[in-house]
């Protein structure tokens, strides 16, 4: 039996009859409000169209109804389920506002062809019980569910499929977010991309499992398909699907404004402040405004209703704001971004001309080796960092970018200025002309003995530790001293001792010039003498080869604590050196058998302990 009509809402059993889609009752209506439907010869009665039904056990069943189509009563759960098991012969259902339970009592109708069932809108529902009715041939559901209706693969009797959930819970989420969804699977694994229906389009980056927030507003989002020729492998029967799902979606936003921005006067010299002759521009709004007004020093400036404003000759000196309101977005009876009003303040008073710009002062002693100050008006664009960068003769001094500053000697009788820069988080700087020049004056200089850190032996290294001058030198030179006498080349802060320094006392000085002061040489105390390395053995001397007449043996030098050892052999019969067997290798003779053959390996450095190292073989 085919389904008496196909549905996206739920239509009432009296309204199909008095629309001519079903066959009228030969009788009126019973008491039970059910409607009795005979088949061709009017004797017998095979169906029943019936609403406000509260239980099933209420329908005037028969051994011959062959279909139903139940309305239950408004905000009633029906009951009487099992009254569908103890009616095998039904072919047709169809149930409006059913409950969960119903499936498992479908499953039992042995004979069911066609179904169509509507379950309460926000009642979570399990569908996937539907997939044991394998005698079904058409089947309509709306409900709200999970929607991977892959649970319908098992129908293969299937001709007709429509299923539909019921659109979601707002969804709420901020401009800029994303939103995860259920997607809708159909019954062969395809998963179905939504489409906005929006008039205004607020979404983005739209996929089968979510999307993006890009305009904040109310919008619709559907998932949907009615496909009449379908072909889906494993249910070859089935040729008409239809699928439907959608979401509503509500984006909120602020209105976000950014800071009144300067538009200079080209006939105007380079500058980042505000002056006489320039523009100021309204903050960029991420939405429209509605009422703008300039004002000075908080008076209303007649006719500056716009979004820029030429600053004139009575705002020198004045403190130029800017009122603003913007619009509320509002759809779908909501505000989705709420209206902005209030007063933004340009950072800082207006100059009369680029030269009256304000920039930082410099205080302080103005003396070399004493600290100097930079100093800006608080006015000035309060919400920006203050950087700073100090200048020697118009020139950047490297790392000098603190809010203070000490010059060295080496600036005496120098000018000294400071640039002020300000700077916002979202990269917006705002650079001042260069402060008036100050002069920097010489001081003195005071200097302890330096001092002589390090081993005095041979190899190690000696550093020269030398105090704080006050103030510091324009050059500082060293010069080590092997017993009061100068070292050639040793003129670094260190100093590795070399062999020549057996036995010597090492010191250093340090000479301290400036311009205009007499030069001070300071000089350490003396080491003690120096002692002799100590030549380690890395890898001791080997012997290899056959102790056989006629054979060769061999020696290995071995390996030190430094390079260019020299290495001498001496090899030995029985504890007494061999004439001439000073080479590495020895050829051995009759007069060494039955007798201890030895070499003896000496390493020597100057600077360096001898190390004698004997090997045998016996």
């Amino acid at each position: 039996m085919r389904l008496l009509h196909r549905f996206t809402s739920v239509i009432g059993a009296a309204a199909l009859v008095f629309a001519g889609l079903v066959p009228p009752a030969h009788g009126a209506i019973s008491s039970t409000d059910c409607f009795e439907h005979t088949d061709e010869t009017a004797s017998v009665v095979v169906g029943l169209s019936c609403k406000n039904v509260t239980s099933l056990q209420d329908l005037p069943m028969t051994g011959n109804i062959q279909w139903i189509g139940v309305d239950t009563q408004k905000e009633q759960t029906l009951g009487g389920l099992e009254v569908l098991a103890a009616n095998p012969q039904l072919q047709s259902v169809r149930i409006s506002e059913a409950p969960q339970e119903i499936i498992p009592e479908l499953a039992k109708l042995p004979e069911l062809e066609s179904l169509s069932i509507v379950f309460p809108k926000g009642k979570q529902v399990q569908l996937a019980g539907l997939g044991q009715l394998s005698g079904l041939k058409e089947l309509e559901v709306v409900a709200t569910s999970s929607t991977d209706y892959r649970w319908a693969k098992d129908l293969t009797n299937l001709e007709v499929l429509d299923l539909a959930s019921y659109t979601r819970p707002l969804i709420e989420l901020k401009v800029g977010a994303s939103a995860q969804i259920e997607p809708l699977i159909t019954v062969d694994g395809t998963m179905l991309k939504p489409w906005e229906y929006s008039s205004v389009r607020i979404l983005g980056q739209i996929s089968p499992t979510g999307f993006t927030a890009n305009k904040a507003g109310y919008a619709g989002l559907k998932a949907e398909l009615n496909d009449f020729e379908a072909v889906i492998p494993g249910q070859e029967n089935l040729r008409s699907v239809s699928y439907a799902a959608g979401w509503h979606v509500g984006v909120r936003d602020t209105v976000k404004l950014g800071r009144i921005s300067l538009n200079r006067n080209p006939s105007l010299e380079g500058h980042d402040a505000a002056v006489v002759g320039d523009d100021l521009l309204a903050p960029i709004s991420n939405y429209p405004y509605t009422a703008l007004q300039w004002t000075r020093n908080g008076a209303p400036i007649p006719g500056a209703v716009g979004e820029s404003y030429q600053l004139v000759r009575e705002d020198s000196k004045k403190v130029i704001a800017l009122n603003f309101e913007t619009k509320e977005v509002r759809q779908n009876g909501e505000v989705w971004v709420p209206s902005a009003q209030g007063t933004m303040t340009y950072g800082a008073p207006i100059a009369a001309t680029v030269a009256s710009i304000a920039k930082a002062t410099i205080s302080g002693s103005k003396v070399v080796g004493e600290k100097l100050t930079a100093s800006l008006d608080g006015a000035y664009f309060p919400e920006f960092t203050r950087h700073y960068q100090w200048l020697v003769d118009g020139f950047e001094i490297p790392r000098a970018t603190a809010k203070t500053y000490t010059p060295p000697q080496s600036y005496a009788n120098r000018k000294i200025a400071v640039r002020a820069t300000l700077h916002a988080a979202d990269g917006e700087s705002v650079w001042l002309p260069d402060s008036t020049a100050v002069k920097v004056v010489k001081g003195m200089i005071t200097v302890a003995r330096p001092q002589v850190s390090g081993t005095a032996k041979v190899g190690s290294k000696l550093t020269a530790k030398t105090a704080t001058a006050a103030p510091a030198a324009q050059s500082t030179k060293y010069q080590w001293l092997r017993s009061g006498q100068k070292i050639k080349g040793a003129t670094a802060t260190t100093y590795t001792l070399k062999p020549a320094d057996l036995n010597q006392r090492i010191s250093v000085s340090v000479t301290y010039a400036k311009t205009n002061y007499t030069t001070k040489t300071v000089t350490s105390t003396a080491t003690g003498k120096i002692a002799a390395a100590k030549l380690k053995v890395l890898k001791k001397p080997v012997m290899t080869g056959k102790k056989s007449t006629g054979k060769t043996l061999k020696a290995t030098a071995g390996s030190y604590s430094t390079k260019n050892v020299k290495i001498s052999y001496q090899w030995m019969r029985s504890g007494k050196s061999i004439p001439k067997a000073t080479k590495p290798s020895y050829k051995v003779v009759q007069a060494d058998a039955r007798k201890t053959l030895s070499v003896r390996v000496t390493a020597s450095k100057l600077g360096y302990t001898t190390v004698v190292t004997k090997v045998s073989k016996k």
